[in-house]
């Protein structure tokens, strides 16, 4: 029986939306909400930032897609169809690992087509900063966090589908906040709460360095909207999806 590539839940913002996955010869992601089905185009000039969380498209959105696309960088899935029926993607337990079970063994020619960038990239703002390096082989993270709350955490890792599926996926979404968040005294089966007191998980820490590899799962996230894997090196302080977008503006702008 042919497996289907279909799944559903709960939202960051409230409701439930369901999403199907099939093999296609591109990219294609269609919206399904009201009676109304719309197509979007994979294009950073579609992708903005809203309330921390990532959107795509525009009079017609799609948000909190980073996780998937996360998971589609991490499993090397550039060619494929995805239908979503809603306007939210399910957000699950705030990490991509419920993305990777379902589509680790997606069907279909996974694309080798590299993007290889030329010349040293940095964006800046304030303590934050990406810098990007040339590099023929593959793309290595180089990853800092550092907050007062949980002092400095750091993740060196080159990027396969061994160690995302590994070292990456696993790890949920985080706030910074204090005692007095509503958000902490009823925890979410999703997401860390960080207080200067103690850290706020329905479950033990899946990682000692939780908070900034959940950093370099964001960032492949951002990165897949160039539909190739980046070869280079990236290293990367305290970044955010804001600073993100405007690195990946940066390479497009070379691309062009």
């Amino acid at each position: 029986m042919e497996k289907k590539y279909i799944t559903e839940g709960i939202c960051l913002n409230g409701g439930r939306s369901r999403v199907c996955f099939n093999p296609a010869e591109k990219f294609l992601f269609y919206m399904h909400n009201n009676r109304e089905s719309i197509s979007i185009p994979l294009d950073y000039r579609n992708i903005s930032v809203e309330n921390h969380t990532i959107t795509f498209g525009k009079e017609k959105r799609a948000r909190v897609v980073e996780h998937l696309f996360s998971t589609l960088y991490g499993l090397n899935i550039f060619n494929i169809r995805i239908d979503l029926y809603g306007d939210e993607l399910p957000f699950f337990d705030g990490s991509s690992r419920d993305f990777v079970r379902l589509l680790r063994d997606f069907p279909g020619q996974k694309d080798t087509a590299v993007f290889k960038i030329r010349k040293n990239i940095i964006v800046q703002d304030n303590d934050s900063f990406i810098l990007f390096e040339p590099e023929d082989a593959q793309l290595f993270i180089d990853m800092e966090l550092n907050h007062p709350y949980i002092g400095i955490q750091k993740i060196f890792l080159a990027i396969t589908t061994e160690n995302y599926i590994k070292e990456i996926s696993p790890a949920r979404t985080f706030v910074f906040t204090d005692e007095s968040d509503p958000r902490i005294k009823k925890l979410p089966p999703y997401g860390i709460g960080i207080t200067p007191e103690k850290i706020y998980s329905s479950e033990p820490l899946r990682f000692p360095d939780e908070p900034v590899r959940h950093k370099v799962l964001d960032l492949l996230g951002d990165l897949y909207v160039f539909r190739k894997k980046l070869c280079g090196r990236i290293k990367a302080k305290n970044i955010s999806h804001k600073l993100n977008l405007e690195f990946v503006r940066q390479i497009a702008s070379i691309a062009e």
